[in-house]
């Protein structure tokens, strides 16, 4: 190790140049297992780029030999795009776990029992089989909990039967296992995987052909990791058997930023490392670059309580900045007043942009009052991690027609295509199909293309028979872009759509922007295909999305935040039940509260130039009908003499309160005076009404048509309700205004 520090301070190499002498030490450690431990924004990415570089460049290592795994597509970008700059290669493997497995998988599925058109099911095409098998099963089981329950015993590497000895526990374990055994072979039956499936089934594929470990073991002779602390067991299964030819293992986490665990990370992979890998050289990076100093006081006092963790003490050479700030309101409202009247400001003064603002939130169901307020000043806003364009029903619908072109075993996809547009084929006759395919073990799309005039089927599917042989006769002759602008005009999808409507018109675009997005795809990559395009479609993830957004404030879970920064940051909803969340309060394994405590380490370290800390000291309660008093999150007493409090003026309330100015109270803390300037009169709403409306109910809207509430009414003094619509997605509607009725 001596050697390597006195290496590292004399090391001159211009690659290397940029770096601090933290930084330095692991990336000129090029052999055997290295772990790092770096802190929130301490230049991790930097560090693995130029130690990639530094193996190139300075160490002479074939670029093909070099493998590097990143949880999203946009870490993958952005990584791919500084090496560009800095080497003059582009031929390394840089990419996330799941595109890593099906790039291996395309090429070796029928070893395993696939064949290498594959469909690749996201969580709508996953919950939606599961929903079927329940319902087959006529099972008391909810989708989402079965649904997790699958995730957790894929990311574990169990199959059915030894989960089961796992959660014998669960009063509905064999259910739930039953579930899984089923929806494995539908998916099996269905040349399908979901997104656990590709990490499982190249474990699987590495551990029982020989031929195939050994070629990649030895193709990937350096492998490094990125956010190596939301690995579950799967991906550290697969990363460990791809390095034991070599050794030369690389992985960079933060177990204060492991926030993942109800989706398997396991935060003991970092420690776990250690063990397995006992010649592993461990460094730490404190030094943060993104925060200033009042920023990272806070953070570093409120993990500090966290106990599974390496101590770590985050410092920076950036300026003190402005004091990080606690506001305390009277109620929810008024603290989404403030969050909103104070971007205002900021923006007015010309000090910053729509785009410098985060609102981060412990659940998403907060996240309407921040709307509302941001709507009546006029700011514009993108909540993140809504119903996304991929997800959109006509995008879906549209999509469902290639994927059975390339993959004629895909039943979920075939389904969705027989119903889009209309084609007089009813409920019935759709089952009748699965069923009589299924009893003669081939798919429905294959069944139908093999239809004669005297089977009893062929009238009501020759339509369908009819237009995927002529497709799949054209695909052959046809460039990508052009031949989904001709099979939407085929099909008569945006017929189908129709154009009376508002929506009708919007749905409309969305398919012009896919078509346009497929002939862009095609233009920069003309050597991939459909199952390519579709691959890469069904593997973007929610954070890389947000680079398109435009110049606007960002409404956003913490979680969806990850790995992301912003000027000013805004950590709202600071009570005990929703940051910490009541379950990992009453939770009895101390881990819980842990990742609680990590989340809002995760929040804090978003916020480069100014933090604020908001809670109200009331909230509605929607089940008793009654204001109630709520408790200060813990987190701000844990943090407590590392922000100064600070007295201040509120005027213009513009939504619910005539422009009266009041001061607060001279006390500790910020707060709101409870002498409440006197309410604008409002509309009253009938009280029956709204307790109408409970979660999960099924409405009805003149305009949207059906759908599912996601967040009844929580405040009577506004009367807003969620509803996801079948067709349109999620919209937040005023009972005051909007025809809803109960179905």
């Amino acid at each position: 190790m001596n050697n390597i520090v006195e290496e590292a301070l004399n090391n001159n190499d211009l690659i290397l140049d940029e770096l601090n002498k933290e930084q330095k030490l692991p990336a000129l450690t090029t052999e055997g297992p290295v772990l790092v431990s770096a802190g929130a924004g301490s230049g991790k990415t930097r560090l693995l780029t130029h130690r990639i570089a530094y193996l190139v460049k300075g160490k002479f290592i074939n670029p093909r030999n070099i493998l590097a795994i990143t949880f999203t597509n946009k870490a993958a970008k952005e990584m791919r795009e500084r090496l560009a700059k800095m080497i003059d290669t582009t031929e390394m493997q840089i990419s996330t776990f799941h595109s890593l497995c099906a790039k291996l998988l395309r090429r070796h599925a029928p070893i395993i029992g696939f064949s290498q058109n594959f469909s690749i099911y996201g969580d709508e095409e996953k919950s939606r089989l599961v929903k079927r098998i329940i319902d087959d099963n006529t099972l008391n089981l909810t989708v989402n909990n079965v649904c997790w329950h699958i995730s957790e015993c894929k990311s574990k590497l169990l199959d059915a039967q030894n989960y089961y000895k796992a959660i014998m526990s669960n009063k509905d374990a064999l259910d739930i296992c039953k579930v899984i055994e089923v929806y494995c072979y539908e998916c099996q039956k269905n040349n399908a995987m979901d997104f656990d499936d590709l990490i499982v089934n190249c474990v699987k594929l590495l551990e029982i052909d020989k031929e195939v470990r050994s070629f990649y073991q030895n193709l990937y002779k350096y492998i490094l990791v990125d956010e190596f602390q939301d690995t579950n067991y799967s991906q550290y299964k697969l990363i460990k058997v791809l390095s034991e030819m070599h050794h030369n293992i690389f992985v960079v986490g933060d177990e204060d930023q492991c926030i993942y665990t109800w989706r398997g990370a396991e935060v003991i992979n970092m420690s776990n490392f250690v063990k397995d890998f006992p010649e592993t050289k461990v460094f730490k990076l404190e030094q943060n670059y993104r925060s200033t100093k009042n920023i990272l006081r806070p953070a570093n006092k409120l993990i500090d309580s966290n106990k599974n963790r390496f101590k770590k003490v985050l410092w920076t050479d950036n300026e003190d900045g402005p004091e990080t700030e606690e506001i305390v309101a009277y109620s929810d409202l008024e603290e989404a007043e403030f969050v909103a009247s104070t971007i205002k400001s900021k923006i007015q003064s010309g000090e910053y942009n729509p785009k410098d603002f985060a609102i981060l939130m412990r659940v998403n169901a907060l996240s309407r009052i921040y709307e509302e307020k941001l709507l009546a000043y006029g700011i514009a806003h993108q909540v993140y991690g809504g119903f996304k364009f991929y997800e959109r029903k006509e995008i879906k619908d549209t999509l469902s027609y290639l994927k059975v072109l390339v993959n004629d075993k895909d039943n979920d996809a075939f389904i969705r295509l027989l119903g889009f547009p209309k084609k007089g084929i009813g409920e019935k006759s759709v089952k009748d199909l699965y069923l009589i395919a299924h009893s003669k073990n081939v798919s429905m799309c294959e069944y139908v293309m093999n239809l004669k005039p005297s089977d009893s089927l062929y009238k009501k599917f020759v339509i369908v028979k009819d237009q995927i042989a002529k497709l799949k006769e054209d695909l052959k002759s046809m460039q990508l872009g052009d031949f989904v602008d001709y099979l939407v005009k085929m099909i008569g999808i945006k017929e189908a759509i129709g154009n009376k409507t508002e929506e009708d018109q919007t749905r409309q675009m969305n398919i012009d922007d896919l078509v346009r997005s497929i002939r862009q795809f095609s233009e920069t990559n003309p050597d991939m295909n459909i199952t390519d395009y579709l691959e890469s479609v069904t593997l973007l993830r929610d954070i890389d999305e947000l680079e398109d957004v435009n110049n606007t404030v960002t409404i956003t879970t913490v979680h969806s935040a990850k790995g992301l920064e912003f000027p000013v940051v805004f950590v709202v909803g600071l009570v005990e039940g929703l940051f910490p969340l009541s379950r990992a309060i009453n939770s009895d394994n101390p881990d819980d509260l842990e990742e609680e405590r990590r989340l809002m380490y995760v929040a804090i370290t978003r916020a480069k130039n100014q933090l604020y800390l908001t809670r109200s000291r009331t909230k509605f309660v929607y089940e008793t009908r009654r204001t109630e008093v709520v408790r200060c999150s813990r987190f701000l007493k844990e943090m407590s003499g590392t922000y100064k409090a600070q007295n201040f003026e509120f005027d213009n309330l513009v939504t619910r309160y005539s422009p009266n100015t009041y001061k607060v109270e001279t006390t500790g803390e910020k707060y709101f005076s409870e002498n409440k300037p006197e309410k604008i009169e409002e509309k009253k709403v009938n009280n029956e009404l709204i307790a109408s409306f409970q979660k999960g109910d099924r409405v009805f809207h003149t305009h949207f048509g059906e759908g599912v509430v996601t967040i009844p009414v929580t405040d009577f003094s506004t009367a807003f309700i969620t509803v996801k619509f079948d067709k349109v997605g999620i919209k937040t509607l005023s009972l005051r205004f909007a025809p809803l009725k109960k179905i």
